[in-house]
């Protein structure tokens, strides 16, 4: 018998350091795997605190947006305030009827929204300090402090609740108009064709559209609401056009700002019917005795002291507050709105200083029926105490030289006595003005105005204010002829030696200037331009007129025409010192300016900005007021 073979068994070797490195990877994988953990919390971690953070900031911004919101509301609701009356500062007791926690915004910042509100007021501020009301006041000039505050917690669900306190000043500043050399409450237009220099503040409430072939040359402060453009207005057919841009800025360039508001402009609805709240134009007229007037206190006829209200007509007449004014007649009206007896001596005195006339305006290709103020047999009047402050408050007028004649010993109603009567401000209108009966008012023979000098009636100056187109005939407030009237110095004095240019205005539905050559040549009866040619003329006075905006088939005219003119003025001199307002639109004479050559030729504009009034004793009687309310400092208190 065979034995089999065996086959011996592989045997394994051992690789030296192979379980080492086995371990040595397995203990990295862990380790990766525990900073990976560690990690991806970190970062969940880190997700979640940047969420809770931009929760947390949104919560803020939020609160920050309420904040501002309510103070926002705070501010529109002391504005009115202030629009609801001009003659007084709000006090603590009304801003805070009016700015509480019952009229807090919690209609926008909800409860549902976690909006839990703790204060919302506003109070008068003196030295940085609140007040129960402020200790002075001055309605014609002045800046005033006001603090609202407002206060809230804001509490949303997983979120620490967000407490915030935000307070911020209001600066309310009362500026005279007539500190303005130029003051447009819409878009102003300035397109001169000679070199034109403006020597005071402008502000347009509005935008500012300049330009010119010459040059422009502000040296004060130049300022607007909604912008400047050196270029045409879109509504004026030349658009878009280039008018030339050599303008030069001497006291910096023109900055945006907040609105200046004329009266008017704070009470204004055009949406309501009452017909007493519809702009500035509420200046110069008289109100409608069917509604409530909430610009009682800035109208000129109701704070002037003498009121004359004129019928031309054959049929009676009544005026919108329902004064009755007899045909062909006209009614005088003290300070608080005392008819004087038509039959009473003073009513005759008064007669004398006014006229019935007549005006061919060949802008409006009418001729009207004009009030013609008599300004010489007025100072005159003055002169010998015929327009007193107050009639004198007894039976009889004085038997003596304080007054004139005519007045002397005249028994006086018992209706009158003591009654206000001259404060400088005169208002005059024909209030059977129509379509068809166009009416006006002339101030002629106004070469001296009332002094103040006579004691019983201090005040100086004059203010002739009406709702109808004014013309000023001749040299006005310069004592006669001036210097500047003849020779070629342009820097002459523009009064007579010996006399002083009084506080004066004109505030009218339009403005318009003719010379005294008007009457002494009777240009209403020449119908062409060339032969109307005026004399050189001079104007102290601040104005305030209606304009008839570019509209698209023709331009404004612009500051340049704002004084509008009738004359072949080339190669004459025009000088003027005072302020140019433009509040309002012309509601009666609304005819379009149209180009030289037509119903007028431009004259050499020898224009300034009269500086007497930045002195407040020389202000025109009746100075209207433009009133900001501008939004200060604000701050974040919690």
């Amino acid at each position: 018998m065979n034995a089999q073979k065996v086959t011996p068994m592989p045997v394994m070797r051992r690789t030296p350091g192979l379980a080492d490195n086995r371990g040595s990877a397995l203990f990295l994988v862990l380790i990766l795997a525990v900073v990976m953990s560690a990690v991806m919390a970190a970062l969940v971690t880190l997700s979640t605190q940047t969420a809770r953070m931009e929760k947390r900031s949104n919560m803020r911004l939020e609160a920050t947006y309420a904040a501002e919101y309510a103070l926002e509301k705070a501010y529109q609701q002391l504005t009115t305030l202030i629009g609801q009356d001009s003659a007084n500062l709000p006090t603590i007791s009304q801003t805070t009827a009016a700015t509480n926690l019952t009229t807090a915004p919690r209609d926008v910042f909800t409860p549902a929204q976690g909006y839990s509100w703790q204060a919302f007021l506003t109070a008068p501020m003196e030295d940085g300090a609140v007040v129960g009301s402020h200790s002075t006041f001055n309605p014609s000039q002045g800046t005033y402090k006001f603090l609202s505050v407002v206060e809230f917690t804001r509490d949303i669900a997983q979120q620490r609740p967000e407490h915030v306190q935000f307070q911020r000043e209001w600066t309310y500043v009362l500026t005279p108009l007539f500190q303005y050399a130029i003051f447009y409450n819409g878009d102003m237009e300035l397109f001169p064709g000679a070199n034109f220099i403006v020597n005071g503040r402008v502000h347009s409430n509005g935008r500012i559209y300049t330009g010119t072939s010459a040059s422009i040359t502000f040296n004060d402060y130049v300022s607007n609401v909604n912008g400047l453009t050196n270029g045409y207005h879109p509504l004026d057919p030349r658009a878009p056009g280039s008018p030339g841009s050599n303008i030069t800025y001497n006291h910096g360039p023109a900055v945006t700002t907040t609105r200046e508001n004329p009266p008017g402009t704070l009470n204004q609805d055009l949406t309501d019917a009452n017909t007493n709240n519809d702009g500035p134009q509420e200046l110069i007229e008289i109100a409608d005795f069917l509604h409530t007037d909430p610009n009682s206190a800035d109208r000129l006829y109701n704070s002037a002291g003498l009121k004359v209200l004129a019928n031309s007509t054959a049929s009676p007449s009544s005026a919108a507050n329902g004064v009755a004014v007899p045909a062909n007649s006209r009614v005088f009206l003290t300070r608080d709105g005392t008819t004087i007896p038509a039959t009473d001596p003073l009513a005759s005195f008064l007669t004398t200083m006014f006229a019935t006339g007549s005006m061919n305006d060949y802008r409006e290709s009418a001729t009207l029926t004009t009030t013609d103020i008599n300004v010489a047999t007025l100072n005159t009047a003055y002169n010998a105490g015929g327009l007193p402050r107050n009639i004198p408050a007894t039976a009889n007028w004085p038997n003596n030289a304080t007054v004139p004649a005519a007045l002397r010993n005249q028994p006086i109603p018992a209706g009158l006595q003591g009654k206000d009567l001259w404060n400088g401000v005169l208002y005059v209108a024909d209030v059977t003005n129509s379509t068809t009966h166009r009416t006006g008012v002339r101030v002629i023979n106004g070469g001296s105005l009332p002094n103040g000098a006579n004691a019983s009636s201090p005040t100086a100056g004059l203010t002739v204010a009406t709702l109808n187109p004014a013309y000023i005939v001749g040299d006005y407030n310069t004592g006669g002829s001036p210097p500047v009237n003849s020779g070629t110095n342009l820097a002459a004095s523009n009064v007579v030696a010996g006399y002083t240019v009084q506080p004066a205005a004109i505030i009218a539905d339009a403005v318009t200037v003719v010379s005294a050559s008007w009457t002494t040549s009777n240009y209403n009866t020449v119908a062409t331009l060339t032969s109307r040619t005026p004399a050189n003329t001079t104007v102290n006075a601040a104005l305030i007129s209606g304009i008839v905006a570019s509209d698209g088939t023709a331009y404004s005219g612009g500051v340049e025409n704002y004084i509008r003119l009738l004359e072949n003025w080339s190669g004459k001199r025009l000088t003027y010192y005072g302020s140019i307002i433009s509040m309002y639109e012309s509601q009666q004479a609304t005819a379009h300016w149209q180009n030289t050559g037509n119903y007028y030729n431009a004259p050499t504009r020898n224009w300034y900005f009269d500086v007497n009034f930045l002195d407040p004793r020389k202000l025109p009687p009746g100075t209207p007021i433009a009133r900001s309310l501008k939004r200060g400092q604000w701050a974040q208190i919690h």
